[in-house]
């Protein structure tokens, strides 16, 4: 059922598990919805630098944020755009995540998978690409808030922008049970009574 197009933007980090599962779920809905998806970057690891975070965490927050400041010195030599953004996302979440697959194989291949020139894995230690991500967060945090945040963070192009942190789905729905949450999803954000709802998270992560 197309025909409502919903513009939606997508803030992530491409180490967390739980945003991968959500933009899944998201590029699933294309197939049943008219969804505009622009991909925006948030790195756990500028967001945490004063946190004391368990370390097993850190790696992968660090991939993140190499392969973030890859897209940005995509976007800064014009190269880039939410097309190619998503297929570089998809590459590197796919090997991450599903296949764990390491740093360096998963961020090569993410750049050929968007096309984009292999020189820029220069760009994954390149400190001036923080200035735009930092203003990334700056945006979504300035409509959602700043406090018990993280990823995957949902920003609504309504009339009045509405700044969401979630959904969390484990594993990710497919096919038309993919396109009624979304639709429920929606219901509920344009709601001026809803405020929150979460269930206990008993699982790992499943990629299925």
């Amino acid at each position: 059922m197309k025909g409502f197009l919903v513009r939606v933007s997508f803030y992530f980090d491409p180490a967390c598990p739980w945003c991968w599962m959500t933009s899944r779920w998201l590029t699933e809905v294309q197939q049943f919805r008219d969804l505009d998806i622009a991909w925006k970057p948030f790195s756990l690891e500028i967001k945490n630098a004063k946190v004391d975070v368990p370390a097993h965490y850190r790696p992968g927050m660090r991939l993140g944020l190499r392969a973030l400041r890859v897209i940005e010195a995509a976007k800064s030599e014009n190269i880039a755009d939410m097309n190619s953004i998503g297929l570089f996302y998809s590459s590197i979440g796919n090997q991450f995540h599903n296949q764990g697959l390491g740093a360096k194989t998963s961020i090569f291949d993410a750049l050929s998978a968007a096309q984009w020139p292999s020189e820029l894995h220069y760009h994954e230690n390149n400190e001036e690409m923080d200035t735009p991500i930092r203003e990334s967060m700056a945006e979504i945090l300035g409509l959602y808030g700043t406090e018990d945040v993280g990823v995957p963070l949902i920003a609504l192009d309504e009339p009045s922008p509405i700044a969401l942190f979630g959904p969390i789905l484990n594993p990710t729905p497919r096919g038309e049970e993919a396109a009624a949450l979304w639709d429920a999803f929606i219901a509920i954000s344009k709601s001026t009574n809803f405020y929150e709802v979460k269930k206990h998270r008993i699982t790992a992560p499943n990629f299925s």
